[in-house]
């Protein structure tokens, strides 16, 4: 069935997947007048938000696939919990009538569930239980295998994005009272403009040697915890709370590289690159993104400090680094394969067909080369660049030259990922 492009009618509903409390709250979104596209299952489920009604679920239904978007039952739980989560949704999708193929859909933090789940799933817990991790994965049982995955503007997964928002500023992890402010980001003399900051190479350096130095002294206290914890001398039994101040993820704490739009700004290497009227160049894809965020969230409560439990911290929020940093086109010093909450090292045991899609106004694309470098595993792999969309999918409008420069970011990306499902997947 060659792709033919073409508007389908949709319905959603929702459903709960699972019994009780402990039902998973999910929305199923289907062709009115469904096809042979319809036969094919896009699962869609982030590590931590709220994606009911996210952008690529009616999108790919208006297209003629069936999608179920899902969230987990509580953010702040060990990745492996969540793992089981979506083994439930997955397994819901097979036993489907009518349903022949599952595709899973990582989008940014998502990507780290999706790719651990299908590593798994692929080769069994054990491939996460080596002495090289941080913490070793728990035998949770067969994961039943997606047919093919796609990971749409990844980050570099959720430990390197906490390390990337990790404020080297405290010097007391109970308080955020008492700051470094040598480490400003957003002092002037350290490089800040709120129309585009320009770090010096020194001030760099010094930052994010601060930021590895005390992410790796955070993960060695939850470490100590865990041992007091599985000797059953911890404060609680099993888990218990971990606090982290000025470490949270969410977007205005990532640190440096959203204020310098010099960092991360390019690939270092050539690739397809998506256009607003089409068509399709192979270059070297540099960032379309303005500089983000004029304030610092550190001293937030709400915003700034990561509350979970010691477990869930461990497994999915750390990865150990050797020489971090970074520079315009590649963070370096990470240790992949130290835990399995970083997609880098998730996809190097994935051998299902793969599309892999960064968007270039948003400041997390250039996560998807270094993907693209660690699929090597799977033989039959795609990477594509949409210009000017966000991580969202819509067009940066803020460094488009002329109006619409862009075009329709969200309906140029979503035909692409149609048509590579059709024909990877519906024909493959």
């Amino acid at each position: 069935m060659n792709y033919e492009l073409k508007a389908y009618e949709i319905k959603n509903h929702f459903l709960q997947v699972g019994e009780g409390l402990m039902g998973i709250s999910a929305v199923l979104y289907e062709p009115v007048n469904p096809d042979e596209r319809a036969h094919t299952a896009v699962m869609c489920m982030h590590s931590d938000s709220n994606y009911l009604a996210f952008t690529p679920c009616p999108e790919l239904a208006a297209r003629g696939f069936t999608v179920m978007a899902a969230n987990t039952t509580e953010p702040k739980q060990p990745l492996e919990r969540k793992l089981l989560e979506l083994k439930k949704c997955v397994e819901y999708l097979k036993n489907m009538d009518g349903i022949e193929r599952v595709v899973l859909l990582g989008h940014s933090g998502g990507a780290t569930l999706m790719s651990c789940y299908q590593a798994v799933a692929e080769n069994g817990c054990g491939i996460f239980q080596d002495e090289e991790k941080i913490v070793k994965m728990p035998d949770i049982g067969e994961l039943p295998a997606a047919d093919a995955v796609m990971f749409l503007d990844s980050n570099w997964g959720n430990g390197v994005m906490t390390l990337l928002s990790i404020d080297p500023q405290v010097t007391d992890e109970t308080s955020t009272q008492n700051f470094d402010t040598s480490y400003d980001l957003f002092d002037p003399a350290n490089g800040f403009d709120p129309a585009g900051s320009h770090y010096s190479p020194e001030f760099r350096a010094r930052y994010q040697k601060a930021q590895a130095a005390r992410f790796d002294r955070i993960i060695d206290s939850a470490l100590e915890r865990k041992a007091l914890i599985d000797k059953g001398e911890g404060r609680f039994i099993g888990d218990e709370p971990f606090i982290v101040p000025a470490g949270a993820q969410p977007a205005p704490n990532n640190r440096m590289f959203p204020q310098d739009i010099s960092l991360l700004c390019r690939t270092k290497n050539e690739y397809p690159l998506l256009h607003a009227d089409g068509s399709v160049t192979t270059e070297v894809i540099r960032s379309l993104r303005p500089p983000k965020f004029t304030r610092s969230m550190s001293r937030m409560y709400g915003m700034a400090t990561d509350v979970s439990t010691v477990n869930t911290y461990l497994s999915g929020s750390s990865v150990r680094t050797k020489d971090f940093s970074y520079d315009e086109c590649e963070v370096k010093g990470i240790q992949w394969n130290s835990s399995y909450c970083c997609t880098p090292g998730n996809v190097q045991h994935i051998a299902a067909p793969m599309l892999i899609m960064g968007m270039t106004g948003g400041y997390e694309f250039l996560a998807a080369e270094v993907i693209c470098e660690n699929a090597k595993k799977t033989t039959d792999k795609t990477v594509m660049f949409v210009e000017g969309a966000t991580h969202n999918f819509t067009p940066e409008h803020a460094t488009e030259k002329t109006p619409g420069e862009y075009g329709d970011t969200v309906y140029n990306c979503f035909n692409y990922v149609a048509q590579w499902l059709c024909e990877k997947v519906v024909e493959g």
